[in-house]
């Protein structure tokens, strides 16, 4: 017991200046229980004393907990990724999470949320710790790697795009690394310990025009992922391509539409956002246009896409999905961060490198989660057809 209170006061001076990744409540939200046997007061007691930390979050029961375990929960809760001082003092196995969050935004915490959620979900005795880089300028990545490499830390996740990877390759020496935001294909990087995780857009486009016939038009919104994604549409056919472009407030759809020639019977690639993709299905309808068939890749496959559609409009919409979350364990803690494995591609494509790296150098004696397999440095994605019917997506294996 007194190493319990000690705990407790340890607790409240290193966690007096945290910073909060994500905004949660402690007091309203609790770690799933991922074991089936019950853990009373004396079993949560034992799990501290062993420094079991992890399993402590996930076996806690407020039912079972006097007002001292309820206390320590909330800190750990509260301070879930500052694990550097009391908490992982004696862990051996290090991990930086880098991330620019200047520059991939709402990435940031997706990344990290995902991190942690999978170290809970394996219970992991592994120190985390954020490094926070502001943007992916050289001089700050070779300050955050030189920091890393000076702590002795071996495993890094990091969300960096293009540019962040180039200047990587330049200063990175004995760290591995995971990227789960940059497919290798994108660049000319071959370093032993760079691993790659983003999904294969190339793959995706080449699997949906199986589907398609030769009238191809596509339809972008001038964003850097739309634009990119059209260059990836053009060096897959040799046919000419129609572009429609939706920029600015007012659009006369019945204008667009005829801007490039007749759309009937024409194979759509819908490369916008999802309110754009359901407001360009919606007029299609509304100017009796009669696609052969409405395509898309990974951008919207999203649950709001079923919620801001007609089913008329999206019965012969085909998306390209690579996700394929079967432990709802897994994803049940990722909510708790407000987010969902099952359809965000970040989140699933971290789960799944840490899962490669966990049980491939840190824990060979671990089960994996994902059955995903990396090839010469890059996660290889199945993809399968998904379309919207009713409240759900459903699998989709025969065309017309």
């Amino acid at each position: 017991m007194k190493k319990i209170i000690l705990l407790l006061l340890s607790l409240n001076l290193l966690f007096a200046q945290n910073q909060k990744l994500s905004p949660i409540e402690p007091a309203k939200d609790f770690y799933p229980k991922l074991s089936t046997q019950n853990c009373d007061s004396g079993c949560l007691f034992d799990l501290l004393e062993s420094k079991l930390y992890l399993s402590f979050l996930s076996e806690f029961n407020q039912q079972n907990a006097d007002n001292l375990l309820n206390n320590i929960y909330i800190k750990l809760l509260n301070s879930i990724t500052d694990f550097d001082k009391i908490l992982q003092k004696q862990a051996l196995i290090k991990l930086a999470i880098i991330v620019p969050e200047k520059t991939i935004k709402s990435y940031s915490n997706t990344i990290i949320n995902a991190s942690i959620s999978y170290l809970l979900k394996q219970r992991a005795q592994i120190k985390v710790k954020v490094f926070r880089i502001g943007t992916e300028e050289e001089a700050n990545i070779q300050n955050a790697l030189d920091e890393i490499e000076s702590q002795n830390y071996q495993y890094a996740i990091a969300g960096f795009t293009l540019k962040g990877v180039n200047y990587l390759n330049s200063h990175l020496k004995n760290i591995k690394v995971f990227i789960p935001t940059v497919h290798k294909n994108n660049t000319q990087i071959s370093h032993p310990n760079i691993y790659f995780g983003s999904i294969d857009y190339d793959a995706q486009i080449a699997a949906l025009l199986k589907l398609s016939n030769d009238n191809i038009a596509v339809f972008s919104d001038n964003s850097a992922l739309s634009n990119h994604l059209n260059e990836k549409i053009s060096t897959q056919i040799q046919n000419p391509i129609r572009f429609y472009k939706i920029d600015g407030a007012k659009l006369d759809f019945k204008q667009l539409f005829q801007s490039n020639g007749d759309l009937n019977n024409a194979s759509i690639f819908l490369n916008t956002p999802l309110v754009k993709t359901a407001l360009i299905s919606s007029q299609l309808r509304v100017n009796e246009i009669s696609p052969y068939i409405l395509l898309s890749t990974q951008i919207n496959y999203n649950p709001t896409f079923l919620s801001i559609t007609q089913t008329n409009d999206r019965k012969n919409f085909i998306i390209a999905n690579s996700i394929f979350n079967e432990d709802q364990g897994l994803a049940y803690i990722n909510s708790i961060f407000g987010q969902d494995i099952n359809y965000n591609w970040v989140a699933y494509a971290t789960s799944v490198g840490l899962d490669y790296f966990y049980t491939s150098f840190i824990s060979q004696d671990s089960e994996r989660i994902f059955d995903e397999k990396m090839q010469d440095s890059q996660l290889i994605y199945d993809i399968k057809f998904m379309r919207g019917l009713g409240y759900s997506f459903e699998e989709f294996k025969e065309f017309k």
